[in-house]
C-alpha cells in the first residue's frame, strides 16, 4: 500500500472514531453520581497488606458469567477461608495495558490489529483508561494511561515493526506502571503478539509472573503471526518450551491466552478479552496470616450458592497466589 492510500485510510478511521466520540459525549450520563453508599464503588485503601484478586468466571461457552454477588464466593489462602472485605462488580474503572509486539514477524498481523483495537475502544467506559506500550529489543511506553480515542488511534497507526522480541521485559514494565498507575481500578494486560520470545529479554518467566502478581494485574495474550514460518528458526536456538512462555503467565496471573491460528480474528480476540474484563468482579481481603516473611502463599476462589454453577460447566480464572511483602 503506497503512502496516499495509508495516510487516507487513516483519516476515515480518524473521522469514525471522531464521530463515535462525539456521540458518546452528547449521551446523557450512564451513572448516577448522587447514588446511595450501597451502590458505589469501594474504597480499595492503598494498604500494602489488602490482598487483590481479579476474578472471572466463564460458562461451557467461554461466555463471562456476569450476575453473581459476593455471598456466591469464598477466597481460601494457603487452603485457610479468608473474609472478602471488598466486592467489586463493574463499579471500579478499568486501566488496561495493550502490549504491542512491534517485531518483524508479526507484520501481516499489524494492520488488523490497528483495525480491531480501534473497534474495541468504543467498547469502554468513559472513565476506563487504556496506555500503549511497543516492544522490539526493548520495550516502549508510546501512550500513558488516558481515556484520550483519538491519541491513542495516533499511536496505533504510528507503530511500525523493527525486530526483535522482548516479550517479558514488556509484560513485567507494563505490570510495574499499571500497579503505579492505577490505583483503585481494575488492572489487565491484553499482549499482541506471536509469543516468541528472543534473546535480547532480561527478565524470565518467574520474575514477570511476580510483578504482574503482585501488581494485581491479569495477562490476556492474543496469539497472531504465522506459525509455519516464524518456528523454523526459532528452534534452531531455543527449545520448544520456551513457545509456551506466555501461557504461562496468562495461567499463572488469572488470565487466557487466545489464539488466531484457529480462525479467530484479533478484532473477535480483543472484543471477547473487553467482555470478559467489564464483566469481571474484584475481591480484597486481608490475609489472616500477618507475616511479612516475603513468602509464596496459594490463593483458592471458589464459586457457590448456585444450583447449576459446578466445576464441569463453568470455569474460574484468577491468580493462583502472590507474595506476601517484607519489612514492617
Amino acid at each position: 500500500m503506497n503512502q496516499a492510500a495509508k495516510f487516507t485510510g487513516l483519516m476515515l478511521v480518524l473521522l469514525t472514531l471522531s464521530l463515535k466520540l462525539d456521540a458518546q459525549a452528547t449521551a446523557p450520563p450512564a451513572r448516577n453520581k448522587s447514588a446511595p453508599a450501597s451502590s458505589r464503588a469501594p474504597n480499595f485503601k492503598a494498604n500494602v497488606d489488602l490482598v487483590q484478586v481479579e476474578v472471572g468466571v466463564h460458562d461451557g461457552h467461554g461466555r463471562a458469567v456476569g450476575n453473581l454477588e459476593k455471598d456466591n464466593f469464598s477466597v481460601f489462602e494457603d487452603g485457610m477461608q479468608q473474609e472478602i472485605s471488598f466486592f467489586s462488580h463493574e463499579e471500579l474503572p478499568l486501566a488496561m495495558a495493550l502490549v504491542v509486539d512491534n517485531s518483524s514477524s508479526i507484520a501481516a498481523a499489524l494492520e488488523e490489529l490497528r483495525v480491531g483495537a480501534l473497534n474495541t475502544l468504543a467498547l469502554l467506559k468513559p472513565d476506563d483508561k487504556v496506555a500503549i506500550f511497543s516492544f522490539g529489543a526493548e520495550p516502549e511506553l508510546v501512550e500513558g494511561l488516558t481515556s484520550n480515542h483519538y491519541e491513542l488511534s495516533v499511536d496505533l497507526w504510528a507503530l511500525s515493526p523493527y525486530g526483535g522480541t522482548a516479550l517479558n521485559d514488556a509484560i513485567y514494565d507494563a505490570a510495574e506502571y499499571l500497579g503505579r498507575s492505577a490505583a483503585g481500578s481494575r488492572r489487565a494486560i491484553i499482549l499482541v503478539s506471536d509469543n516468541e520470545p528472543s534473546d535480547e529479554e532480561t527478565r524470565g518467566v518467574e520474575e514477570t509472573v511476580r510483578a504482574a502478581q503482585q501488581a494485581g494485574t491479569p495477562v490476556y495474550s492474543i496469539k497472531v503471526g504465522f506459525m509455519e514460518s516464524h518456528s523454523r528458526s526459532f528452534f534452531l536456538t531455543h527449545s520448544e518450551a520456551r513457545l509456551h512462555d506466555v501461557e504461562k503467565i496468562c495461567k499463572q496471573t488469572g488470565g487466557v491466552l487466545i489464539d488466531t491460528h484457529d480462525g479467530t480474528s484479533v478484532t473477535q480476540a480483543m472484543e471477547t478479552i473487553i467482555n470478559w474484563l467489564k464483566q469481571g468482579y474484584t475481591l480484597g481481603y486481608y490475609p489472616s496470616n500477618r507475616s511479612r516473611d516475603g513468602t509464596f502463599r496459594s490463593i483458592e476462589v471458589r464459586v457457590n450458592g448456585l444450583v447449576d454453577l459446578s466445576k464441569s460447566k463453568y470455569t474460574i480464572y484468577a491468580k493462583p497466589g502472590y507474595y506476601a511483602p517484607t519489612g514492617q
